[in-house]
């Protein structure tokens, strides 16, 4: 069990984050909601990498007991893209970090096909090329928990559906969740076991897939119209004005 409680985060007057509670168990968690909403802040508290207030427990335990080695290996965030030397090539960047798994390194570099590009150098990859090298790089670091800030927003369809399925296989694993931070929530959904949709800072839903899969509750959360078609566990939410 993974328990945040009243968790807040303020960049100067801005509240970033009100008081955010939730619970969720192991497994895939979608977190959703419009730009702005919190989804990279709540990300990046929950790894220690920014200020806040509140507290997270991990199996009934408060993380504020850990020093920040513990804990970096209790929670590992993977950004969407990185500031880089432009003379680092994909091989420097995988190394870059501590308590990697040089083992499931290897394997997710196969898995994501990172192989092919580790001599290259960063400025000479794509950005979704950068971003497969990234999630196979955090993924190396065995944590108990993932925070996985948009995995897809620059992988084509082949690559977006080759991580969401390697990251749930992840979250099936014993004592594992892999949280997703998203814009997209297709194809994002049919990989979720949970979801928490925040809006202007807020917790606006936190629950089980099926429950949020109402189109009155995503016409809340983003202002739109929409037709949620759900055919064979192949979920897509389609936008209408």
């Amino acid at each position: 069990m993974f328990e945040v409680r009243n968790l807040s985060v303020a960049y100067g007057g801005l509240r970033a984050l009100k008081e955010v509670s939730f619970k969720v168990s192991e497994g895939f968690v979608a977190i959703i909601g419009p730009n702005g909403s919190g989804k990279t802040t709540l990300l990046k508290a929950l790894a220690g990498l920014i200020d806040y207030e509140g507290e997270i427990f991990v199996e009934g335990k408060p993380i504020s007991s850990l020093d920040p080695v513990a804990r970096r290996k209790l929670i590992t965030y993977v950004p969407p893209y990185i500031q880089a030397m432009p003379d680092m090539n994909i091989g420097d960047i995988l190394l870059v970090g501590e308590s990697l798994n040089h083992s499931m390194l290897e394997y997710y570099v196969k898995v994501f096909d990172v192989d092919l590009l580790l001599e290259r150098k960063v400025w000479e990859v794509s950005s979704g090329e950068l971003q497969r090298a990234l999630i196979a790089r955090g993924l190396s670091r065995d944590s108990i928990i993932y925070g996985i800030d948009e995995p897809i927003s620059h992988t084509d369809v082949k690559y977006q559906l080759r991580v969401l399925e390697e990251l749930k296989r992840v979250s099936l694993r014993k004592r594992k969740h892999v949280l997703v931070a998203s814009n997209q929530l297709n194809p994002l959904l049919r990989f979720a076991n949970e979801v928490i949709a925040l809006k202007n800072g807020e917790v606006y839903f936190s629950g089980y897939l099926n429950e949020f899969l109402n189109e009155d509750i995503i016409r809340g959360l983003y202002g739109i119209n929409v037709k949620i078609v759900n055919v064979d566990s192949l979920i897509d939410v389609i936008p209408y004005s």
